[in-house]
């Protein structure tokens, strides 16, 4: 499956790495992506996912339906306009509700294909209309269009982890997954309170406003958890529990 540009992020008309952070390894992660669902047949995507209430094919649809999302919002920005992701959170579910009951082949083509129009629109947004914002949906808190990259690399590799095809966390990129685990720090100040200890590579991160407890585990099995992914398998607390988190994404 051809997953590569017409034209590579950095020739004239296009934006490189340093304009658009994540890009690079974005294209690497999809097309590992790509590749784990080449060969499923309709009943593999029949099947359930790692997430509640979710079969693969809903994934897969919801992993196309976002690229489509980011590259209506670089058209946006290259037209010197601004956009949202979405129309609204309940028309996002209810595209993903309705793709989920296509055939694999058809979700394979609509992956490509969402793909294809994402690199495009990479492809011909100027650098000099990344500084603009955009947001999920109305009234949402705006985003910088220069982490388009950074997002679209979050959904496909975690989303690639949950459809339970065999890619798991401890697969990601280490610098993905610190990245994560750094996101949810910023995101947990509030609580729960922990301190967290990778036991593989160096790494200590404090989260919320108290001491909490001490979780150790190796950095994926902390980044998968803290993303509300499993049942913390892997680690180990200080107090014997871990402390509860919702799902993030």
């Amino acid at each position: 499956m051809d997953t590569e540009p017409a034209q590579r992020p950095g020739d004239p008309g296009g934006v490189d790495e340093a304009d658009l952070p994540h890009f690079e390894e974005t294209i690497l992660a999809t097309t590992r992506y790509l590749a784990a669902i080449e060969d499923l047949s309709d009943d593999d995507v029949r099947a359930p996912s790692v997430l509640p209430g979710w079969t693969r094919a809903h994934v897969i649809t919801h992993i196309s339906r976002n690229a489509d999302a980011l590259a209506r919002v670089l058209h946006a920005a290259q037209a010197g306009t601004e956009a949202t992701m979405y129309d609204s959170a309940e028309q996002r579910d209810a595209d993903i509700e309705d793709g989920a009951g296509r055939s694999a082949a058809t979700l394979r083509e609509d992956a490509s294909a969402s793909w294809g129009r994402l690199l495009q629109a990479e492809n011909e947004i100027h650098d000099s209309h990344l500084d603009g914002t955009f947001a999920r949906v109305s009234g949402a808190t705006p985003v910088p269009v220069r982490k388009v990259g950074l997002m679209r690399r979050v959904e496909v590799e975690v989303h690639h982890a949950d459809l339970g095809l065999g890619y798991t966390a401890a697969d990601w990129p280490e610098d993905f997954a610190r990245r994560l685990v750094s996101r949810r720090q910023k995101e947990l100040t509030d609580g729960p309170s922990m301190v967290l200890s990778s036991t593989d590579v160096e790494g200590l991160w404090k989260l919320g406003p108290g001491q909490g407890p001490e979780i150790k585990g190796r950095l994926a099995d902390l980044a998968w958890w803290l993303i509300g992914r499993g049942d913390g398998s892997g680690l180990e607390s200080s107090t014997g529990e871990l402390p509860r988190l919702e799902r993030w994404i």
